[in-house]
Parts: C-alpha cells; structure tokens; sequence
C-alpha cells in the first residue's frame, strides 16, 4: 500500500524576544505580586542591554519590594556612578531603602541630596514628609539643613525644639510663631507652638493653636493628645470623655506616636490604656530612655502591677543611676505593705518631693533654677495665674535668674498686666538685671539704665503705701554702674588676658562691623559681642569651638551668641 506523505509548510513568526519584551513581562509579574518572575525578567533584560538605567531601577524597585535594601541600594548606586547620573530620583529611592533599614543618618543624607539636585521634583513632597518623620516623629535633630527657605525652617524649628527642651519658653514661642507665619504647612512647628502657649500659662492662645492645627490636618495625633491635655485643665468633661474614646481606638504605628499617646493615656489617668501602649513599645527590643521606663513604671504601678513596674524601674535605673528618680520609687513600693493602696505618681521625670522656695532663692543660688525646664515652666504659670504675693515672689527669682529669658518673661509682663503695683514690681525687676526699661511710662528712658536714675524712672518705679505683695516695691530703682564699652570689654577679656592678637583681631572686626551698621543689633550684656568674635576669630584660625562653649565661658545664652554671631558674620571676615 502506497502512502503520500504530505509536505507541512509551517509558517515562522519572529518570536523577538529583545530586553523589551523582559521588561514589558518584568512589570506585568510585578503588579501581579510574582516577584521572583519579575526579577528574572528584569535580570534578563540588564544582560541584554547593560547600560540602560531604567532597566536597573525596576531591578532595584523588585529587590525593595521583597525586603532586600541593601542589594537594591547596590543597584542604585551603580546607576548614578557608570549609567546615568541625571537620574536624581534615584536618591529618593535610596533615602527609602535606608530608612527602611533603619540608618536614618543616610536616609536623611538621601532625601536631601535629592531635594538639592531636583528641587520641583516628583517626590518632593515625599522626601519632606521622610525628613519630617526623621527629625520630628523619631526625634533625631539634623545633621544637613536645605538650601534657600526650607533650610530656614528646619533650622529654625531644630532651634526652638531645644528651646523648649531647656525651658526657654518665650524664646521657642517667637520662632515658631515666625515659622508658622512664613509656612502654615509646617505641621510639627504648630504642634509645639501649642505647647509653647501652655508651658508659659497662655492657655486661651494654647486653644486656638490646636484647634487651627486640627483645621489643617484633622487627624494629627499630637494635636488631639494636646487638645486632651487642655479640655482636662479647663474640666470639660463631656468633651474630654468623647475624646478620650476615640483616641483608645487609635493604633498608633510609629513609636513617636504610641509614647506620645500612651503619655498622654498616662497624664489623663487612663493608667490602663497607658500600660497596654508602654507594654507594647518596650516589648519590641529598640532601645528607650530612662524616663519612657519610668513613664511604663507608673502606668503599672497605677494598674496594681508592682513587680513589673518594679522590673520597669531597675531598668530606668540601670540607664540614668544618678538622677535618683527610679530609686525612690522601687523603696517606696517596697516599703509598702500587701493592699496598701496605690500613691499617686505623676507622669514626670524628675526627683518627687522636690520643693522650689522662690523667697530662698537669694540665699540658696538660682544656678539650679536655670536649668530645670520644669521649674520654668512653674515660674511662668505662677506670673500668669497666681495670686499677687506669688507674682511678685517670681519677679524676684526672674530678677536673679537674669538671662535673656528671664528678661524676656518679666517685659511680657509688664506689658500683659493692668495692676500699677505689679508693673513696678516688674520695672524694679528689669532695673535690678541692668536691662532696658519700657518707655510706655510718661518720661521713662528707654535706654539701658546707666549710673543713677534720672527722677523720671525713679518717680515711675516708686511705690507707695500698700499691703501684700505691693509692700516690697516700697524702694527705687537700684543704681545699676555705667555699661562698659564693647571696645572695652574686648581689652579686659582678651588683651589684658594674655591674647592681644585675638584682642586685636576683635576690635578691628568690632569697629568695621559699627561702621557698616547704622544700629548694631541690640543685646543686655556687652560681652555677648566678644563671645561671638572670639568664636568667629577661632573659626578663621581653625581653632573652632561650639557657640555654646562661648555662651557658657561668658555666662549668656547660647541664643544671644547666635544672634550676635549672625550679625558679624555678614562681614567678610577672611
């Protein structure tokens, strides 16, 4: 049997398979979740046409995805060294992978360098909220600053967080003010622009605040915790327990945010709420400060669990054993007997029992009230809302303490009050610190007291026959010595001193700087201006040292350094 074998004509198609089709194959896997299709795809892709850039950033993206950070970062930092270092968006990606691995150092060096290299970018708003999260939320301060405005406010809202860290109160209150006016959007500097107005007493202004925060941005977790505070203070309860309801059900993600919400839980008396979020932070293993163990401490103690918040305090101790917080509190609970009810412990980290006697002041130094951010913040509740004797006890102490915030408190004051007896008071105050007083009194000087006071300041600050408090402005304005001279100055500390090359550097700067100003910027004590040359002298010489070494080598602020330094550094001083 004969069979006829048929001839198959098959027809070939250019099956092309370039690293176009790898790509196009690549992205479909990826939004399909197969990662490890999507990262052969785009593998094969690189092999056949190496140098293209886009190419390796869909490799980095895949190897971000599927949590490998460090391999993508590897990826990246190839594209901007051999295949197309235009390609500035690469940075961000890079500033996200370090975050996501935690070195929040080159995540922040990322962000920026992208922001510098693009700064209308499509990730611009990305990489500030990155450094928003780094700065404020994580609380690490900034080791870069922007160019042009933004650098401006970060640098300014760096600046009042440690104000109000070390209890400059007013000083933090002026810049954030000035941060919020020149960009509203800036979200952190109007959370502690809140906190500002309650730490000196302004509760009215501590209201608004927050309550224009949550106009902005109605879900900003601070702002409700301080909003909570505040409707505590003014016992409106009803508000208070609708808020105290909705906050329990918040589940906060970032650490920032559950120590601030677990805090405020802490502070409000939701001793139970407290613990279950103190309970959950620590549990993670990331390291915390001592007072956050002494915060989870109280929380337990005030929940009936005794030997953890005794484990919680040997931890606080173990980290701070000099500050004697923690070891007050594991004898106190030792010493209590079983069903001995709980003491109740406020939520602050700072020695119990300790007392501030303002009348003692004189005798005892206020070296200690300088320092203490609490014991301000005291002060200036008092000046705001206590009665007359205690008003006036402030004045006194604000007269020794005598820095610049101090200065500041006390012609706020003066301005605020309607009472004749206390303006004395406070006028008395500025005269005994040597600073400038107001001339809102008819034929008061508004120049900085020198010598004996014409009969004007004497007859505006002298008080007559009262009781109370108004007793002790019975007296005239203390004769306060002539100010001495910043050429002066510069002669006593430096010339005289064994550096009359410094000496001499200072005073030719000192006057170029008179000369090229119509009013030099205007400080209480002259020797702020040799704090700032003799700093700016050892900054030419690279002999450098911190504004803030200055400022304690000179008994001043570090803010009034900076103000005078920023002035003479307009000069050109090489």
């Amino acid at each position: 049997m004969k069979h006829n074998k048929g001839i198959i004509k098959a027809t070939v198609v250019d099956f092309k398979q370039d690293a176009e089709f790898f790509v196009e194959r690549g992205l479909r896997s990826l939004h399909r979740y197969d990662y490890e299709k999507a990262l052969r795809c785009f593998r094969r892709a690189i092999e056949l046409e190496p140098t293209n850039a886009e190419y390796h950033c869909h490799l980095a993206s895949v190897l971000a995805e599927t949590g490998q950070f460090e391999a993508s970062n590897d990826v990246l930092y190839e594209i901007i060294e051999k295949y197309d270092p235009s390609m500035v968006e690469v940075y961000f990606y890079m500033a996200n992978n370090y975050a996501n691995l935690e070195d929040y150092q080159m995540a922040e060096e990322m962000a920026i360098r992208y922001l510098q290299e693009d700064e209308n970018g499509p990730y611009r708003d990305e990489a500030e909220e990155l450094l928003d999260y780094i700065y404020f939320e994580l609380d690490l301060p900034p080791r870069h600053f922007l160019s042009g405005d933004r650098e401006d406010v970060y640098n300014k809202h760096e600046r009042a967080r440690q104000s109000l860290e070390e209890g400059r109160f007013l000083e933090a209150l002026e810049t954030l003010k000035e941060i919020v006016e020149t960009d509203p959007s800036f979200m952190p500097a109007w959370n502690n622009l809140s906190l500002a107005y309650y730490y000196v007493g302004d509760f009215a202004q501590a209201m608004a605040t927050i309550e224009q925060t949550l106009e902005r941005e109605n879900g900003n977790l601070h702002a409700l915790c301080n909003l909570a505070v505040l409707l505590s203070h003014h016992n409106r309860v009803q508000e208070l327990v609708g808020l105290i309801e909705m906050l329990k059900k918040v589940v906060p993600y970032h650490p920032e945010h559950m120590y601030k919400l677990a805090t405020t839980m802490g502070v409000l008396g939701q001793h139970e709420e407290a613990y279950r979020l103190y309970y959950r932070m620590l549990k993670t293993g990331r390291p915390h400060e001592a007072c956050t163990y002494h915060y989870a401490a109280i929380s337990a103690y005030m929940t009936g669990r005794r030997e953890q918040a005794l484990r919680w305090w040997q931890k606080a101790k173990q980290l701070d054993p000099d500050a004697g917080v923690a070891d007050h509190y594991i004898q106190m609970v030792k010493a209590q007997e079983e069903g001995e009810n709980n003491l109740l412990i406020p939520y602050q980290y700072h020695p119990p029992q300790r007392e501030v006697s303002w009348e003692k002041a004189a005798v005892d130094g206020v070296e200690h009230l300088k320092r203490d951010p609490m014991i301000r913040a005291s002060l200036l509740w008092a000046l705001q809302h206590g009665r007359d004797e205690v008003k006036f006890a402030v004045l006194q102490t604000l007269a020794l303490i005598g820095d610049d915030e101090a200065e500041a408190a006390v012609r706020h004051f003066y301005h605020q009050t309607d009472d004749p007896q206390l303006q004395k008071l406070a006028l008395l105050a500025l005269a005994d610190m040597g600073a400038a007083l107001p001339d809102c009194l008819p034929g008061t000087s508004a120049e900085r007291v020198k010598g004996k006071p014409n009969t004007a300041e004497r007859d505006a600050v002298k008080a007559g026959e009262a009781n109370g408090a108004a007793r002790h402005a019975n007296r005239d304005v203390p004769t306060q010595p002539g100010m001495e001279s910043v050429e002066d100055c510069i002669c006593r500390c430096l010339t005289e001193n064994g550096r009359p090359d410094m000496g001499e550097w200072c005073l030719k700067v000192w006057r170029r700087y008179k000369e090229s100003v119509t009013k030099p910027v205007q400080v209480r004590k002259t020797v702020a201006w040799v704090a700032a040359l003799e700093y700016l002298y050892g900054t030419v010489n690279n002999q450098k040292q911190s504004q803030a070494f200055f400022a304690e080598k000179y008994g001043i602020s570090p803010a009034t350094v900076a103000k005078c330094v920023k002035a003479l550094a307009a000069l050109d001083l090489k």
